[in-house]
């Protein structure tokens, strides 16, 4: 099959080929140009700088990548990148346990993954990475900033707790300084608890402008959803086809904050099938993570549904902090920690 030829999405402007690094999930890498470059395709097309490699030019499956780095050029200048309003600060780990942190950027028209700017490689211009290739995404700029407009942490300690986050990946910036007992679990819970009420942008605006979907899919939904008031707007575009039950949680986990999760390979202490009996685990659908010093981790498909929060708080009488996670996720994990 020959490569499609002109300018696509993450093509720079005027049709000029692209260096990238091609990291596959198996561990390997390939470095070469891609002229035309469409994440709403399944496939894209490398022209290998491997000398004498045979086929010089190669059809790859998405399925098959971790990343694709897009090199910056000779003459694009080094420097501070401007972001738009709407760049969020995530940490993305990968199914093989690496970690990558980055700032989301938005880029017009659908697609089946994320475009970040990632942090301290001024090399690369950007970063794409295949929704099939993630599996956690946490968002931690907007909990630091409340943590600091409450009082309750300084800027430079929420600062401190970013950079260490970076070096123990799995925890979260809230985590980390309920750790280091700069903040108690009920002024975690209450910033958690303010974060959520007081989302910026709504699900489908996120969705657009992360890529998942385009505007044409959106209105489409949204209409759809007029028709269909007891169902949510997330649930319509999966029943559409126009997204995924991980994009979904992905940007729900952005809109609120959260982290997403992966619950496939979720280590679970066993002391919480007491905590959180199998009844109420399967009648909420969430699933018990994790707790430490009073705070009780717990995963939702819907991090909105605040009253199943308040029940949680109630019957454990713990402070309780939510990770995203899809519904399929949580109820094969509800099976595998608690039994059929």
């Amino acid at each position: 099959m020959n490569p499609p030829t002109g300018g696509a999405a993450g093509s720079p402007a005027g049709g000029v080929p692209n260096e990238v690094v091609v990291a596959f999930l198996d561990g390997t890498e390939l470095g070469g140009t891609i002229a035309s470059f469409n994440p709403k395709l399944p496939t894209f097309f490398l022209q290998s700088s491997e000398e004498g490699d045979e086929p010089p030019t190669r059809e790859i499956g998405f399925e098959s990548v971790k990343t694709v780095s897009f090199l910056r050029s000779a003459a694009m200048p080094k420097g501070k990148v401007a972001f738009p309003s709407t760049a969020r600060l995530v940490t993305v780990r990968f199914l093989d346990g690496k970690v990558m942190h980055g700032v989301t950027q938005s880029y017009s028209g659908a697609r089946i993954g994320l475009f970040l700017v990632p942090t301290g490689l001024e090399d690369i211009e950007r970063i794409y990475v295949p929704i099939s290739a993630i599996r956690d995404v946490v968002s931690v700029k907007r909990l630091g900033e409340i943590l600091a407009e409450q009082g309750m942490a300084t800027p430079e300690m929420v600062e401190r707790a970013i950079e260490q986050q970076k070096q123990l990946q799995d925890e979260q910036v809230g985590q980390i300084l309920l750790k280091k007992k700069v903040i108690s679990g009920e002024q975690l819970g209450q910033s958690l608890a303010e974060q959520k009420q007081r989302p910026e942008k709504r699900i489908g605006d996120i969705l657009l402008e992360q890529g998942f979907v385009d505007q044409v899919q959106l209105d489409e939904a949204l209409e759809s959803q007029g028709q269909q008031r007891d169902k949510k707007l997330g649930e319509i575009m999966v029943d559409l086809g126009y997204a995924t039950y991980k994009m979904i949680g992905i940007a729900l986990a952005i809109q609120y904050n959260a982290p997403f999760m992966d619950l496939s390979s979720q280590t679970i202490d066993p002391q919480l099938r007491e905590l959180v009996p199998v009844k109420i685990a399967r009648q909420w659908q969430i699933m018990p993570l994790n707790l430490q010093q009073g705070v009780l981790t717990i995963a939702m498909a819907d991090p909105t549904e605040q009253s199943i929060q308040e029940e949680v708080r109630n019957l454990t009488g713990l402070t309780v902090i939510t990770v995203v996670s899809t519904p399929q996720d949580i109820v094969r994990a509800i099976t595998r920690f608690y039994g059929p």
